[in-house]
């Protein structure tokens, strides 16, 4: 038998599996024109992750994260490198901008928003993809300002 507060904790917290999960955006499943296409992208599953944000050039080149490489990486990713999530077990993971035909097309992206937040621990939901090697979580981003 559950303790009293055990009980009350299950019935009034939200649940993790009521949040809405992350999905392919309607240009991400427009843009698998191939069956190929389509396979790749039913292999994707939805995550929740929480590490620190990195910018991978500098981290895969130097190794180097934290408060000390905040002013470096924030300019590295607002001038394109990519950016990365290391988690506390030390997995590394490639965050893309979800929504396919706007990102391509450079109408969205999070380099301002991931470089202010260098070096910081966040938690993020989206897509992932393991396809060519690389784990890549694919996250919903806001519209670039022109």
């Amino acid at each position: 038998m559950l303790p009293l507060f055990a009980v009350l904790a299950l019935t009034v917290l939200p649940q993790a599996s009521d949040a809405p999960k992350p999905a392919w955006s309607a240009t991400t499943i427009e843009a698998a024109a191939t069956d190929a296409n389509k396979a790749v992208l039913k292999k994707g599953k939805s995550i929740t992750l929480t590490g620190e944000v990195v910018d991978l050039s500098c981290y895969n080149q130097l190794g180097k994260r934290g408060d000390g490489h905040k002013v470096c990486g924030a300019k590295c990713v607002t001038n394109g490198a990519p950016v990365g999530l290391v988690t506390k077990e030390n997995k590394v993971y490639m965050l893309i901008a979800e929504q396919h035909h706007p990102r391509r097309d450079g109408q969205l992206g999070f380099a301002k928003e991931y470089a202010e937040k260098m070096g910081t621990t966040v938690t993020i939901s989206g897509m992932l993809s393991k396809y060519g090697g690389i784990p890549t979580v694919f996250v919903e981003a806001a519209a670039v300002a022109k």
